[in-house]
């Protein structure tokens, strides 16, 4: 959650960063976007490092550099100072959530997984809370100041996770065969990949909403930054819940493959359509929570499927890290896109998520068979 805090700290901050260095709105949501870099580029191989090294020593020491990160990034002085703080902050999260839910889904009784993952995947939309929730703080003490505090629950987290998270947990494990071998294996088996593509297209969307539903709320309808930032953080409260509910949907009986498939295109379609139709601010913000809300249970679902996908579970942590790769993929490409589209109009920030819905669609399909 501390880790997702720096995510959440930057949408409500956009518009500031963009005025302070006298650039563009799509270069400030690049911010969204290096973040991400690293993490698209890199999942994979993060996942089979953690394998090797210890998921344990992987979570220690991201949490580590992003604390650092985080201090270096509220002090930067010019704009590429920002990026490369910013980037650094994406290597470290990478390991965090590469390393965490590997740790879970080893350390669950088989009847706890996929409520223990389900309660995982709630880390995204209350960190995205926390920092939606800081929003007000903007203008009292600036967004640097902002940062610099959110920096120091990334050092708080780590202390506790030092003193309560037994020695003997995410030990290094045997290696099993070449890495390109457990490459091929991945990629042979279709699954994981067809699960990382759901989760880069889900990605996408919910960023759509979570990254730019304030700047929506203060340029085209005129709402000021602090309030925009506070009912957006609705948006994110509902994604928790959904994350939760996803928990109860799968011990009643509901295959995670349907709730993925179901939900995540009805996601798209009401994410786009708050953007897109002629609203007043409170029925799009209306139209945007609902989104999120049931959008929720598609992370937690996907993260239920990631073992199950594995095809054998010494490739569970690297299909774990191709899940979280393509997460971040669709970080990447998402508030660039969705940026440069409003840039011209704001109902044009649909089309990226009507894409995202499309190729939800088609690479959750192969996905039923599962279980």
């Amino acid at each position: 959650m501390a880790a997702a805090l720096q995510l959440g700290k930057v949408p409500p901050a956009l518009l500031a960063i963009a005025a302070e260095f006298g650039v563009g709105l799509p270069w400030a949501a690049g911010l969204l976007s290096s973040f991400a870099l690293v993490a698209a580029v890199a999942g994979l191989a993060a996942g089979l490092a953690a394998a090797r090294i210890g998921v344990r020593r992987a979570l220690f020491g991201g949490a580590a550099v992003l604390g650092a990160a985080g201090l270096a990034a509220s002090a930067a002085p010019t704009l590429p100072l920002l990026y490369a703080a910013r980037a650094a902050e994406g290597f470290a999260y990478l390991a965090l959530t590469v390393a965490a839910p590997t740790l879970v889904a080893a350390r669950a009784a088989e009847r706890d997984r996929n409520l223990a993952l389900s309660l995982w995947s709630t880390f995204m939309p209350a960190g995205i809370t926390l920092g939606m929730l800081a929003a007000p703080l903007l203008d009292l003490i600036g967004w640097r100041a902002v940062w610099a505090g959110s920096s120091a629950l990334v050092w708080a987290a780590l202390l506790a996770a030092l003193l309560l998270l037994p020695r003997q947990a995410g030990q290094a494990g045997r290696a099993e065969g070449a890495l390109g071998a457990a490459v091929a294996a991945l990629f042979r088996a279709r699954l994981p990949l067809l699960v990382a593509l759901c989760f880069g297209a889900y990605a996408l969307v919910y960023f759509g909403i979570a990254g730019f539903l304030p700047a929506f709320l203060a340029e085209a309808h005129g709402v000021s930054a602090g309030v925009a930032g506070l009912v957006a953080a609705l948006a994110a409260i509902a994604n928790l819940c959904g994350n939760l509910g996803a928990a109860r949907l799968m011990r009643i009986g509901i295959r995670p493959a349907r709730i993925v498939l179901a939900v995540g295109v009805a996601m798209a379609l009401l994410a786009a359509a708050s953007y897109a139709l002629p609203l007043p601010w409170w029925a799009a913000l209306a139209v945007a929570v609902l989104a999120s809300g049931i959008g929720g249970s598609v992370p937690a679902s996907l993260f239920a499927l990631v073992p199950r996908a594995a095809p054998a579970p010494g490739l569970t942590g690297p299909a774990m890290g191709l899940v979280i790769q393509c997460n971040n993929l669709g970080q990447l490409v998402g508030p660039l896109a969705i940026a440069s589209a409003a840039e011209i109009a704001w109902p044009l920030a649909a089309l990226p998520l009507l894409a995202a819905g499309v190729v939800l669609l088609l690479a959750a399909l192969p996905l039923q068979r599962i279980g």
